[in-house]
């Protein structure tokens, strides 16, 4: 035993390092994609989220100032039409 590797063993730790990079290098190839598109996925929900916002407040509001001009009767004169009688 003079401390030197034989054939064999020097091809099957070879053939592990060259996996060993190889996956290295496909998570760290993907990483920064996959990080981009994380990021990418938050902002685009955000701004659905705040839409979504913005268009509920709208439909509300909408049906608020529906509801109080309709709670006129419905032969009652407008502010516009009405005369003052003292003219």
């Amino acid at each position: 035993m003079d401390g030197r590797l034989n054939e064999g063993e020097t091809r099957s730790k070879g053939g592990l390092a060259a996996v060993g990079l190889g996956a290295l290098a496909v998570a760290c190839c993907a990483g920064g994609p996959l990080i981009v598109a994380l990021i990418g996925g938050i902002a685009l929900g955000t701004v659905f989220g705040v839409g979504a916002g913005v268009l509920a407040v709208s439909l509300l509001a909408a049906l608020v100032i529906g509801r109080v001009r309709g709670r006129r009767a419905p032969g009652a004169p407008s502010v516009e039409t009405r005369q003052d009688p003292g003219a």
